[in-house]
């Protein structure tokens, strides 16, 4: 054993995570369910979402023959939304090309959609007690103080070294246990500011501890302004409907139902006629709320108007109208749950 698995492994089965809804099972399916909304999420946020989601979807069969919409509903405001599109796919091909049995292979597995090295490494040795290393951001972070690495983790030629670090310190036997401790230390003691280095059984081999590093190391991601996109969202509200449209698959909110959205300012009452086929309508209120995503802010630039005089069905591909009671439960985006909340509250007041 390595002398980190060596402190780590006892280390874990008395302070480590050991009751988690998704632990103490070798059920590869519950344990890969974890592993993609624990992806860029953390566990108190993922709580929630995961008992629910098992609930609906208890095997992959469920999951593979469920509609999309179904899918997206349980996952809507857990964010990354590609996520639940390629756990939805995924669950599809196991169905048909593995016949409903989950691949017991980390070649088979990476071939999945939104499974990656790390997500693959821990479903191996979680569920099939194999020597696979896992990756994610706890650990690298674990890594990158033990050995003082103070370049960024992102870098790939430090993404492989660390890679290398986390082959050569598992151990012939508990993979699991092991691979358990490495996360909980990440999330428990080795956090990002003011880790709790008193406590770790490690530190007194860390270089980040030795040197006093763990302020500077992991090094920042570089900083990058991130441009504003800008964008106009009309809600249109007949009687108690409120009218959406399905966001491509590709794309900001994939596969959720969303206001429709344009990049430039229609000329609104010449558009509620052709499209929409409405004789006539009112503006209720306007304003603009921001949406911050990884990359850039989206200006949400909005109306909300009510539609009168109906003169037939709409002309608008991919629409439909919903109920604005039904809202708050359904396949939304969280910034479109949060404005319909809003508006509906300010128009009763």
């Amino acid at each position: 054993m390595s002398l980190v698995s060596e402190q780590l492994i006892p280390w874990q089965k008395k302070f480590g995570r050991n009751n988690l809804p998704w632990q103490n099972t070798k059920n590869p399916y519950s344990i890969w369910i974890s592993e993609i909304m624990l992806q860029q999420t953390q566990v108190k946020t993922v709580l929630s979402y995961y008992q629910k989601f098992m609930i609906a979807f208890p095997n992959v069969k469920t999951l593979a023959l469920a509609d999309e919409d179904s899918v997206m509903k349980l996952w809507s405001g857990l964010g990354y939304y590609a996520r639940a599109r390629n756990l939805h796919e995924s669950a599809k091909i196991i169905y048909k090309k593995f016949n409903g049995e989950f691949p017991s292979s980390l070649i088979d597995l990476l071939s999945l959609p939104g499974i990656g090295r790390s997500s693959a490494g821990a479903i191996c040795s979680f569920a099939y007690n194999q020597k696979t290393p896992i990756l994610d951001g706890n650990v690298k972070r674990v890594f990158a103080r033990f050995y003082g690495i103070k370049d960024w983790t992102g870098i790939l030629s430090v993404e492989r070294k660390l890679w290398n670090l986390a082959e050569l310190n598992l151990p012939e036997n508990k993979i699991d246990k092991y691979n358990q401790a490495l996360m909980d230390l990440g999330a428990t003691l080795c956090i990002k500011k003011e880790p709790h280095c008193y406590k770790c059984p490690i530190s007194k081999t860390c270089k980040s501890f030795i040197y006093k590093w763990t302020d500077i190391i992991p090094a920042t991601k570089p900083k990058r302004d991130k441009p504003t996109q800008k964008s106009y969202f009309y809600i249109f509200q007949c009687n108690t409907k409120i009218l959406f449209i399905k966001k491509p698959k590709k794309g900001i909110w994939g596969g959720l139902w969303s206001f429709p959205e344009f990049k430039e300012k229609l000329d609104i009452e010449k558009w509620i006629y052709n499209e929409l086929n409405f004789k006539s309508f009112s503006l209720l209120s306007a304003g603009i709320i921001t949406s911050a995503f990884t990359h850039y802010n989206l200006e949400m630039n909005y109306q909300y108007l009510e539609l009168k005089e109906p003169r037939g069905k709409n002309n608008l591909n991919g629409s439909s109208w919903h109920e604005n009671d039904q809202i708050d439960n359904g396949a939304y985006p969280a910034p479109v749950k949060k404005l319909v909340k809003k508006l509906l509250k300010d128009r009763t007041i």
